[in-house]
């Protein structure tokens, strides 16, 4: 995985203070310490972008996909394992594939085009960092035990793989833990408009599962809903013992799995 330079984050920081709201400016002491701790999470948020992504490591990922056609009153589920291999891209080992074929079709197997299609860019080009985005601090939300900054992140460019909307950051960790917004390029030819909003739970600091809502317009069937849940298995290298699954059904792709099976 490409490493991001956290010296990037330098002149971030020094402008950090001139996009606060006109309230947190000097003068009011404990708006200069909420100014000084935005400035320090950001900081650690930069930072965890240059460790590997804690949901592509060698440990398995448990991953449910639940998908839906709200407008023909179809659904589907997918359940799989996942695991990165030495590229970076996704291999998954079938589970289990029910409901309505045509959402497996028209829904699940364009998120998996899409996700394929995210995998083959750099990984530079896709990070939410300084290089990439313009960051525009928006307030604080949670508790005072538990709470996140908010920032509005615009792309530099129009360009594959990058976000209109919103990043939250764990005051604490700095962890990215809410993305939402919608991609400003099409990713797919079998969908348009897509809108991501991707929920990461902390346990102790530690990313253990994450919850991505996805909404796509596609080509044929109307609007698609997902939902997909990816928990971490730690400790686990080789995955869990899978009776009666054949090791043969391991493919480069789920989107590829799902096609064999008719």
């Amino acid at each position: 995985m490409e490493r991001t330079n956290t010296r990037a984050a330098f002149p971030f920081l020094i402008g950090l203070a001139l996009l606060m709201p006109p309230g947190l400016l000097a003068g009011n002491p404990s708006a200069s310490r909420r100014t000084s701790g935005v400035s320090l999470a950001f900081a650690r948020y930069v930072a965890t972008l240059e460790s590997p992504n804690p949901f592509a490591q060698s440990e398995p990922v448990a991953i449910e996909i639940e998908a839906s056609l709200p407008g023909l009153f179809k659904q589907g589920r997918v359940l799989a394992f996942r695991k990165t291999d030495d590229s970076g891209h996704s291999q998954y080992l079938l589970l289990q594939v029910e409901g309505d074929p045509t959402v497996v079709h028209e829904v699940i197997v364009p998120y998996l085009a899409i996700q394929d299609h995210i995998e083959d860019l750099p990984t530079s080009s896709v990070a939410i960092t300084p290089a990439n985005y313009r960051f525009q601090y928006v307030g604080e939300v949670g508790t005072q035990s538990s709470s996140a900054y908010v920032f509005r992140i615009t792309p530099k460019k129009k360009r594959d793989g990058l976000l209109q909307g919103e990043l939250w950051i764990d005051a604490v960790t700095g962890i990215g833990t809410v993305q939402t917004g919608r991609f400003v390029k099409p990713l797919s030819t079998f969908a348009s408009q897509i809108q991501v909003v991707t929920d990461t739970t902390l346990v102790n600091g530690i990313p253990l599962e994450r919850v991505t809502h996805v909404t796509i317009a596609t080509r044929v069937a109307g609007r698609g809903e997902l939902s997909i849940t990816e928990s971490r298995l730690l400790g686990i290298e080789n995955g869990p013992a899978l009776p009666g699954v054949q090791s043969t059904v391991l493919k480069s792709s789920l989107a590829q799995a799902i096609a064999s099976i008719e």
